[in-house]
């Protein structure tokens, strides 16, 4: 699968063209939305990414230990701060629920304690090296 994702930005709005088969292209349109309402999509991308890939790690851990859930449900959100005239994102909070049976309790707090961060969660709690190449097109 590729990893390579493609954003485009216009004065009417971006497409984020993500390569995957599931998620194919994400499309926001300026049109439908006002400027004062337009702003947190990139928070709400960062946040939508850690949920998928804690729940997508989650849902690996029971499916592996046979445990037919009926759901998992998370929700998340980003906290900003300002610092000398800049904001940034101080911490990522999420909250998930696993709809099991009472025999899979057990099971279920063992993956929850294997299963404590996943590779975003992981990666945005440690840190990582960004590094940005821009040019004139």
């Amino acid at each position: 699968m590729n990893d390579m994702v493609e954003f485009e930005h216009t004065p009417r709005g971006f497409t984020i063209k993500t390569g995957h088969p599931l998620l194919g292209d994400i499309h926001g349109d300026f049109d439908k939305v006002s400027p004062d309402r337009r702003q947190g999509t990139a928070r709400a991308l960062l946040v939508s990414a850690a949920l998928d890939c804690f729940c997508g790690s989650l849902n690996a851990a029971l499916l592996a230990r046979d445990v037919q859930y009926h759901r998992i449900v998370g929700t998340g959100r980003a906290e900003r701060v300002e610092r000398d005239g800049l904001s940034f994102v101080s911490k990522v909070t999420l909250d998930v629920r696993v709809d099991v049976d009472d025999k899979d309790r057990e099971t279920l707090e063992h993956c929850l304690k294997i299963v404590k961060h996943c590779l975003i969660t992981r990666s945005l709690m440690e840190g990582m090296e960004v590094e940005v190449h821009a040019e004139r097109a």
